[in-house]
C-alpha cells in the first residue's frame, strides 16, 4: 500500500533538509528550540524541579539533521541560554549561579556539542548516499535506453536479413522480446528480486487466462536467473502454442511451483493438446531449456509425456542479501 503524498513529502524533506547556512536553516533551529521551551513549560507544570535541558537535547538533534552543522550549533547555544535563563533558578536571572548549575550547562554543552558533531556526519552520509543513488539510478537509466536502443537496431538487422526466413525470424524475434522484457524487470526490481508470477504473467499474457492456470507462492529471483527463467517460459509457450496445449481449443496448461530445502521447484504441465511423442533430435530450444539453469545452480528437465510436455525445474530461491552474494559468488 502506497503512503499518503503528505507522508512521502515529510520524508522528502527529512531526508533532503535544508540548505546549510540559510536563513530557512537558522529560523528551523529557531522554531526547534522554541518547540524544546513549550514542552518544558508544560513539564514544569508537572515538575518544576526536572532537569532544565531535558527537552532541548532532541531539539539541537532535529535542528541539525535538517539544518546541517551551523543551525545545530545555533540551537545547541539558543538552547543554553533559554535553559539557562528560564528554568535555572533565580529565573531570568544571570547571576547567582552555582558551582553545580555552571556544571549542569558545560555539560549540556559537551552533550549538546557530541550531538551536533553526529548528527552532521549522519547528515553528511545520508546526502553522500542520496548523491550516489541518483547517479547510479542516471547511469542505470543511461544503460537500459542504451541497451533498448542497440536491441531495436538488431531487431530491425535481423528482420532485413531474415525477411527471405520467416520461421527462423519468428522464433529469433520472440526471443529478442523475452529478453527485452527480462530487462525490464530488472531495472525495475532495483536490486530487490524480481517475482517468479511476474515473469510467469509476462510470458503468457497474449494467450489469455482461460486455458493457463498458475498456483504457488510469492517468491522472487535474482537478475540473472530472471534472464534465464523468461528465455525458458517463451520457449516453452510457444512450443505450446505451435505444437502443444495452446495449439487445441480444449488444450491446458498448469503451472505450479513451491518450495523445498531453498530451492524453488516449478512444473509446467501440459494436457489436452495433441499427442506428443520424443522427437527424433534435440532441437535448440529444448536445448536451451535444459541447459540455460545449469549455470546458476538450476536444473530442468523434459518430458515428452504422450498426454502433453512436462517440463519440472529447479533453482535456488532468492531470500535476503546474503544469499544474493552467495548465489554471485558461485556463478562467478
Amino acid at each position: 500500500m502506497a503512503d499518503p503524498p503528505l507522508v512521502e513529502r515529510m520524508r522528502a524533506f527529512v531526508r533532503r533538509g535544508l540548505r546549510p547556512g540559510s536563513p530557512a536553516a537558522f529560523g528551523f533551529a529557531v522554531l526547534c528550540v522554541a518547540a524544546g521551551t513549550l514542552a518544558r513549560f508544560a513539564i514544569d507544570m508537572i515538575a518544576p524541579q526536572a532537569v532544565p535541558f531535558a527537552t532541548y537535547f532532541p531539539a539541537v538533534l532535529i535542528a541539525t539533521l535538517i539544518g546541517g552543522l551551523t543551525a545545530g550549533i545555533f540551537a545547541a547555544v539558543l538552547s543554553g541560554g533559554a535553559a539557562w535563563w528560564l528554568f535555572m533558578p533565580p529565573r531570568t536571572a544571570w547571576d547567582a549561579l552555582t558551582s553545580q548549575d555552571l556544571v549542569s550547562v558545560a555539560l549540556f554543552l559537551l552533550v549538546a556539542a557530541t550531538i551536533v558533531w553526529i548528527a552532521a556526519q549522519y547528515r553528511r552520509l545520508v546526502r553522500r548516499l542520496d548523491e550516489a543513488e541518483h547517479y547510479r539510478q542516471f547511469v542505470v537509466d543511461e544503460l537500459s535506453h542504451r541497451v533498448k536502443n542497440k536491441l531495436a537496431t538488431v531487431y530491425a538487422i535481423l528482420r532485413h536479413e531474415l525477411r527471405g526466413h520467416r520461421d527462423i525470424w519468428t522464433s529469433v524475434a520472440g526471443r529478442l522480446r523475452a529478453l527485452s522484457a527480462a530487462d525490464d524487470f530488472i531495472i525495475k526490481s532495483h536490486g530487490e528480486g524480481i517475482a517468479l508470477r511476474q515473469i510467469l504473467k509476462a510470458e503468457l499474457a497474449p494467450y489469455g487466462s482461460a486455458t493457463i492456470a498458475l498456483q504457488g507462492c510469492e517468491v522472487l529471483v535474482h537478475d540473472k536467473l530472471a534472464v534465464a527463467l523468461a528465455l525458458v517460459f517463451h520457449e516453452l509457450v510457444t512450443n505450446a502454442a505451435k505444437y502443444g496445449a495452446l495449439s487445441s481449443p480444449n488444450g491446458r496448461i498448469d503451472i505450479a511451483w513451491h518450495l523445498d530445502n531453498g530451492d524453488i521447484k516449478v512444473d509446467w504441465i501440459e494436457r489436452g493438446g495433441p499427442a506428443v511423442s520424443p522427437p527424433t533430435r534435440r532441437s535448440f530450444g529444448s536445448q536451451l531449456i535444459e541447459r540455460s539453469l545449469d549455470s546458476l545452480g538450476g536444473r530442468a528437465k523434459i518430458d515428452f509425456a504422450a498426454s502433453g510436455i512436462v517440463c519440472r525445474l529447479s533453482f535456488p530461491r532468492l531470500r535476503d542479501a546474503e544469499s544474493r552474494v552467495a548465489e554471485a559468488s558461485l556463478v562467478a
